[in-house]
């Protein structure tokens, strides 16, 4: 991760495909993604975790300059474009 303007985190492909392997690997359900958000040391700008949508999208950027949202989708987590 880098920043750039300053203040803002910018997130690589690669840094943002191992969030989502972290995400895998600790949030299967939606009740643990607000303990995970708030445990993993990666700025969230908003967490939602109902029984019915989870997800999280990250204070920073990704390279392009748009925002970062990773979905639980099916028992997957991924990245929503």
């Amino acid at each position: 991760m880098k920043d750039s303007p300053p203040g803002v985190t910018t997130y690589s492909d690669a840094d943002i495909d191992a969030i989502l392997t972290d995400l895998t690997a600790h949030v299967p359900e939606q009740h643990q993604l607000r303990a995970w958000a708030s445990e993993c040391g990666i700025p969230c700008k908003r967490v939602v975790a109902t029984p019915d949508l989870a997800y999280v999208r990250l204070a920073g950027k990704d390279e392009a300059g748009g925002y970062v949202v990773l979905m639980l989708l099916d028992g997957m987590w991924e990245r929503v474009f």
